[in-house]
């Protein structure tokens, strides 16, 4: 594509410079489409000081849920700079990881990240800016668009969560971006009418990408500076209308919904939900929260983006279940011989998409290994049903071998949430000297419910195999996520064995 994703952004802030470009939730002014242009020149004028690395020009990003944080990246596209969002979540031994790994020569900090994105680059000996001490010009002048082919610039490099191992850079190209969010305007219809809630943190390239692609078609992006379930309320209620939430968000927002009296949401157009399994109760609780709005789940990952989507019909619910093929996704399954399933067999999930994912930042031995057969690998374990959508089994890593016999977690969690005082569970495989592996769960109890692991383990034996019970269970006040609310099944671990630890004592 001649243009990038900033150019885009410009054709809209010249195009209707009085609209509201964003609003951030915390009282201070909106932001116009013609004040957005003038901020992303300030921020690309500052980033042009960054000094090439062995991979080319890299710009960390380490920003708080404000303004800044969608118009760097569009900043760094004007620049010719490759944006590294920082997940300022993570320790800083992990950022320094990254950092050191992309080989960034400046990073931008802004808000109350800022002394702390100055210390981590001054450890490492790079350059930091304050996004605050950045002057945004009084005037910008309309710039020339689309004067070179930049499909296959780079864009971004988004790390992997790092839930296993090092975290790898996915390489995300001009094209490989802006085809995703063009695709996420077809499939769930975003316009520019929409009033698109940005809920959660946009170091993570969804909600990054659900802002830009906001500000590419000239919506009003509204950013919640961190989530909470009443404000998400509030604005789905009455100004929102269009919303990408997780579904541990969006159980927090049913739980606050119910609290505060179940009244009708009537803003909301369009909810969509990825990033871990929606329970069919929670589906159904959410169609009640939002009466005019149409709900979809999607799913992809990091490098593979946007592969399935489903529109939820109450009709034809079915557990794990994520949709048929996005437009531009071709998806197939395959065994672990390598050769493509059979219908309704279980198996790998690939998919080809229209734009190819141009691979991993410095690592050719992890590019070619995510390959077979031209399709991009997930990792991921699945099912085509006969109505051809695609039905998720789990992590193909987090299959647990327990006395010779297979067993997928998210089988083993399905029952323990039919339980009626289970809110979450994680099931992981923890070492056993005679069966390799024995079945743990860490359970969430529904708020005032009293029940035992006897109880539990009761009901997992009337509904599973005896060898998928779980043979320990630990109850606990919440369950170890990453921030867009993925279980991190390593911490699950972790957290047995510092029980365990503690019982020795």
């Amino acid at each position: 594509m001649r243009f990038t994703i900033a150019e885009m952004i410009a054709a809209r802030c010249f195009g209707h410079p009085d609209r509201v470009a964003m609003q951030v939730l915390d009282g201070r002014p909106p932001l116009l489409y013609r004040d957005a242009w003038r901020r992303i020149v300030a921020l690309a004028n500052a980033m042009d000081t960054a000094t090439p690395g062995r991979h080319g020009r890299m710009v960390g990003l380490m920003l708080p849920n404000e303004a800044d944080a969608p118009l760097a990246f569009a900043a760094c596209q004007w620049a010719r700079v490759v944006a590294v969002p920082l997940n300022a979540r993570l320790a800083d031994r992990e950022i320094e990881y990254i950092l050191r790994d992309a080989d960034v020569r400046l990073v931008i900090g802004g808000g109350a990240l800022a002394p702390r994105a100055a210390a981590i680059a001054g450890r490492l000996g790079i350059d930091c800016i304050d996004a605050g001490t950045i002057p945004t010009p009084a005037d910008a002048p309309r710039p020339e668009l689309g004067s070179r082919d930049a499909g296959e610039e780079w864009a971004a490099i988004a790390y992997t969560s790092g839930t296993t191992g090092f975290p790898k850079g996915a390489i995300y190209s001009n094209d490989y971006f802006t085809m995703n969010n063009l695709r996420w305007g077809w499939e769930f219809g975003m316009s520019g009418d929409h009033l698109v809630l940005i809920a959660g943190p946009m170091f993570h390239m969804s909600y990054a990408g659900f802002a830009l692609a906001g500000l590419m078609i000239g919506a009003q992006v509204r950013v919640m500076p961190e989530f909470s379930a009443a404000l998400a309320l509030e604005e789905l209620g009455a100004h929102s209308t269009f919303a990408f939430l997780v579904p541990s968000m969006l159980a927090m927002m049913a739980a606050e919904w119910q609290r505060t009296g179940a009244r009708s949401l009537a803003a909301a157009r369009m909810i969509l939900s990825a990033g871990a399994p929606w329970p069919a109760s929670l589906v159904e609780t959410t169609m009640r929260m939002f009466p005019n709005a149409r709900l979809a789940e999607m799913y992809g990952w990091t490098e593979g983006t946007f592969v399935t989507f489903e529109f939820k019909d109450p009709e034809r619910l079915v557990p794990q279940c994520v949709g048929w093929p996005a437009l531009g996704a071709d998806v197939a399954l395959f065994r672990p011989d390598g050769e493509p399933c059979a219908a309704g067999e279980y198996g790998e999930i690939g998919v080809r998409s229209a734009v190819r994912f141009p691979g991993y930042l410095g690592n050719p031995e992890a590019t070619a290994a995510a390959w077979h057969r031209g399709y991009l690998l997930s990792g991921d374990i699945g099912a085509i049903r006969p109505d051809g959508r695609l039905c998720l089994v789990d992590r193909k890593k987090d299959l647990i071998i327990t006395g010779g016999e297979n067993v997928y977690p998210a089988e083993v969690e399905r029952v323990l949430l039919e339980h009626p005082q289970v809110s979450e569970a994680v099931v992981v495989g923890l070492p056993d000297a005679a069966w390799g592996e024995r079945i743990a769960a860490l359970v969430v109890p529904r708020e005032g419910a009293q029940i035992d692991a006897a109880v539990l383990e009761r009901f997992c034996r009337d509904r599973l195999a005896g060898y998928k019970v779980p043979r320990v269970v630990e109850f606990v006040r919440e369950l170890p996520r990453t921030a867009l609310g993925k279980v991190q099944r390593f911490r699950a671990v972790e957290q047995f064995s510092r029980m365990a630890e503690r019982q020795d004592d």
